[in-house]
């Protein structure tokens, strides 16, 4: 699967909580850098957005995905959504491709009107 495929396959998994296919396009070693936390290894990520996260029902709308050095760096940009259509604030996921999975994502969050 090539980078920009397992960026949509992660963004999937979460809004339809597909936890199997999550895990399957995390490395073991992943991180996730997030303004409020980092959390390290792909079962205590699988696990927060299984149970720790604040809203579940939600769902990641995506306004554009960038790619440099042959598909190894990925920035996604988009708008998270609550259940109700709601914009809750704008994202990039900046993305680590290697060996074909997601080896890290830092994410930059604006809580500003889009």
């Amino acid at each position: 699967m090539d980078g920009v495929s397992l960026v949509r396959t992660y963004y999937r998994s979460i809004d339809t909580d597909e936890y199997t296919a999550l895990t399957d396009v995390l490395s073991e070693g992943f991180v996730h850098r997030r303004p409020d936390a980092t959390i390290e290894g792909r079962e205590e990520f699988v696990a927060f957005m299984r149970r720790g996260r604040p809203e579940r029902d939600t769902e990641h709308a995506l306004k554009a995905i960038y790619t440099e050095h042959g598909g190894e760096r990925i920035a996604a940009e988009g708008r998270l959504r609550g259940a109700d259509g709601s914009d809750r604030f704008g994202f990039v996921d900046s993305f680590e491709i290697e060996s074909g999975k997601i080896r890290s994502i830092r994410t930059y969050t604006d809580f500003s009107p889009d």
